[in-house]
């Protein structure tokens, strides 16, 4: 999902090494910092600096869940802080943004409570005090989910994975330093640049014509000759150019006036990797091809199949080697970028996948408005390789053509 929100994130781009003596200019008061665990010569290097004698909590590079918020919480409480640094991948800067959002407002911790069986979404009620809200000053070490600019943060609760929204969530300051991405092994910085790419390119197709889709084309052009650059060379000025493409997939024109919810894959990818416990990226690359393959085939629901093929035409303009055919085309890129799918896809997790993406999206809500069940079923069966081709009622397609497909001696409830 996209949101737009009203807080401005200042962007800083930095090259690598410089946010240690940077980041203590950008702070307010009490300061803290909060850090994956894993990159300690990061943390030691910030300490060593500017944020010296900060106090520091260290998190696992996890789902954030309600045990990590108040992890983060009393440790914004307990030192009084009034800023609070977050470096490591997109659950530490969510855990920071969501803590950071609900220590100053309690009030938020009931709304969640009481709204998160509702849906998968959570749009948050304005602040009660925002005057008192904590600076974040936000600073990622992975590429791909934008974190640090956008006004968006899932949440593991007992019910589900969540999305929760507010324009609050959107750092006050997104420090991009070439150096932190050093370290990012090169399978996930391909991952990350798939990511940005469907953003943009999923938003666009689940929408209608905008005066903004030249600007979409241009940067996914962008995205994908930085990703085939990459398979040949690597350095930290093009990690840190990945880095900026995901940033300006939330802060550029791209995105600007698009369907919120118009990039229906990522849905019922995150369903499955909620589900499996997966990456995100691992679950969207088993159902991507599929779910434009229904695209392709008239499937409007999921999206609208001539601008999917106009897109994939300027791919193409981009990077002329890849399959002209969508469907192809993203499998063959995928597999250039060395992005892999789940290698199996039980049937039950096929059922219990499609059971929580329509409870949590579908039915009356308006993210996955007019995708039945069995539309959900059929491109988890073809991500399945086929394995489970499940009955739906005579004379329906998975796109409502009319045409009988394939059934099998068990029966999807839902």
């Amino acid at each position: 999902m996209i949101a737009d929100h009203l807080w401005r994130t200042r962007c800083v781009i930095l090259d690598a090494g410089v946010a240690p003596k940077f980041v203590g200019g950008l702070t307010r008061g009490r300061t803290g910092l909060v850090v994956d665990k894993e990159l300690g010569d990061h943390r030691d290097a910030l300490v060593a600096s500017d944020l010296k004698g900060v106090p520091v909590l260290e998190l696992n590079a996890a789902p954030v869940t309600v045990g990590t918020l108040r992890e983060v919480g009393g440790f914004i409480r307990e030192n009084g802080l009034q800023t609070v640094a977050g470096l490591g991948g997109g659950s530490v800067l969510d855990a920071v943004k969501l803590a950071a959002l609900f220590t100053v407002d309690p009030s938020l911790n009931i709304f969640a409570e009481r709204h998160a069986k509702r849906s998968g979404l959570l749009v948050l009620p304005p602040i009660t005090n925002p005057k008192e809200r904590l600076k974040t000053i936000l600073m990622p070490s992975t590429v791909g989910t934008g974190a640090e600019v956008s006004a968006v943060a899932c949440l593991d609760t007992a019910v589900g994975r969540r999305l929760i929204v507010s324009r609050h969530l959107a750092g006050d300051v997104a420090v991009l330093d070439a150096g932190h991405l050093a370290t990012l092994p090169k399978h996930l910085v391909f991952e990350g640049l798939l990511e940005a790419f469907l953003r943009v390119a999923g938003t666009m197709i689940g929408s209608n014509a905008s005066i903004f889709d030249d600007d979409g084309h241009v940067l996914i052009q962008r995205i994908v000759r930085l990703g085939q650059r990459l398979t040949r060379e690597d350095s930290p000025m093009l990690r840190l150019a990945a880095g900026q493409l995901s940033m300006e997939t939330h802060t550029g024109w791209a995105l600007m006036g698009r369907d919120p919810y118009g990039a229906k894959h990522w849905y019922l990818a995150s369903e499955l990797a909620y589900v499996t416990g997966a990456r995100k990226m691992t679950a969207t690359a088993s159902v991507i091809g599929p779910v434009w393959e229904e695209i392709s085939k008239g499937a409007s629901a999921w999206g609208d199949s001539r601008r999917l093929q106009r897109l994939w035409s300027m791919v193409a303009a981009a990077e002329p080697s890849v399959d002209p055919d969508p469907v192809q085309g993203i499998k063959e890129l995928m597999w250039r970028w060395r992005i892999t799918g789940l290698r199996h896809i039980s049937e039950e997790t096929l059922l219990r996948t499609t059971d929580s993406t329509i409870r949590n999206w579908g039915g009356p809500l308006p993210m996955l408005r007019g995708i039945d069940a069995f539309q959900i079923q059929h491109v988890l069966s073809a991500a399945a390789g086929g394995q489970h081709i499940l009955p739906r009622p005579s004379g329906q397609t998975s796109s409502g053509k009319g045409k009988e497909v394939n059934t099998h001696d068990q029966q999807l409830s839902t």
